[in-house]
């Protein structure tokens, strides 16, 4: 029998490493893509000036294909990045983490990232950018199953125990399907910190 394949995205600093690892615990097989292109040489360049690596999708893709036929897995995986959503492979589910745009301020200063890099990150969880990406992904549309969770206050565990809720009753969380939360209309968000 092969595997289910589930994504989890969100911003950098919204908790999915973290809870990826938790996830590991409760039967999930993770693979960390972010891992995965640079242990695999899966990237094409480096921008040295935001600190980041350019992915080669079509190259992931093909390698990943390859990399999952050739390792069986016996439980359900999870792929966890912030650009899971380029996975042109059949997935279950997509789960994207959300998070306070002051909460995920304070997290990326806790990680040294750069002004320039956390105003970059804050823009794109304020104007839903991981969530965008996976609404391009027809196969998920189709299905309805692209969900979206708050863990701007909810511990690891929490969020964890969430996730595993999705994927095994997707049907109980309409109330979270993509699309239920904005930033921009939220009166506690600071706009004018963030936006140029």
């Amino acid at each position: 029998m092969e595997s289910k394949l589930y994504l989890l995205s969100g911003t950098p600093g919204t908790g999915k490493t973290t809870v990826a690892k938790k996830l590991k615990d409760n039967n999930f097989s993770i693979i960390s893509l972010g891992d995965f292109v640079i242990q695999n040489n899966l990237f094409c360049e480096e921008d040295k000036k935001r600190d980041t690596k350019i992915i080669d999708e079509e190259k992931i893709n093909s390698f990943f294909s390859k990399y999952l036929s050739n390792n069986k897995f016996s439980i359900p995986i999870i792929i966890e990045s912030h650009y899971a959503d380029i996975i042109d492979l059949p997935c279950e589910i997509a789960i994207i983490l959300r998070c306070h745009p002051q909460i995920l301020e304070k997290r990326l200063q806790s990680r040294n990232y750069s002004p320039e890099k956390i105003r970059e990150n804050i823009q794109a969880e304020l104007l839903g950018d991981s969530t965008s990406h996976m609404l391009e992904r027809e196969d998920l549309i189709e299905k309805g199953s692209i969900f979206e969770i708050n863990s701007s206050n909810l511990t690891i565990e929490e969020t964890a125990n969430k996730i595993a809720e999705i994927i095994q009753k997707p049907e109980n969380f309409q109330d979270l399907k993509a699309g239920w939360l904005s930033w921009l209309s939220d009166p506690t968000v600071q706009m004018e910190n963030y936006l140029d």
